[in-house]
């Protein structure tokens, strides 16, 4: 129901390559976000983040802020790879030697990785996103759900305690 009722849904999943960052915030503590984007990917992630930020109840400020939270935006890529697989049935069919005894697995996905830095403190927390789309679709699609799916996991780096 959700993919119809969304034109941008596309199933996506995301890893961080460490155990992730956590920020005990306040509200009305303010953030400034740095973006690099080297691969000059059109993206509009540097304002959704700080719209999703204020949201939560964050201010953004230039002027010694709570947060510095810079990003990289490293790249986004099309995958696309086929692998051959073995069948567990293909002892029982080996009959005809011109009969395939393998199958194709076919794979085809776009990735986004973003390396995220938040210094609070002067403690600094770091990881690196990858998100992936479970198929192709519209490039525009997928990238608006690979976003969608950094901002969720950026967003659930802040605890507010009250």
């Amino acid at each position: 129901m959700s993919a119809c009722a969304n034109s941008t849904f596309v199933e996506s999943s995301i890893q961080t390559n460490n155990e992730g960052i956590f920020l005990q915030a306040h509200p009305n503590e303010t953030f400034e976000i740095l973006f690099q984007n080297p691969s000059k990917i059109k993206s509009e992630l540097e304002y959704k983040l700080a719209n999703k930020l204020q949201n939560l109840g964050l201010t953004q400020s230039n002027q010694n802020p709570t947060y510095k939270i810079y990003l990289n935006l490293v790249d986004m890529k099309k995958h696309s790879y086929a692998q051959r697989i073995s069948t567990s049935a293909s002892f029982f069919y080996d009959l005809d030697p011109l009969e395939s005894q393998r199958e194709w697995l076919v794979e085809n996905y776009y990735s986004m990785q973003l390396n995220i830095e938040i210094v609070k403190n002067g403690k600094i927390q770091r990881t690196s996103l990858i998100a992936r789309t479970a198929y192709l679709a519209n490039k525009e699609r997928c990238q608006a759900s690979l976003e969608d799916k950094i901002l969720n996991q950026i967003a659930s780096f802040f605890y507010f305690k009250f």
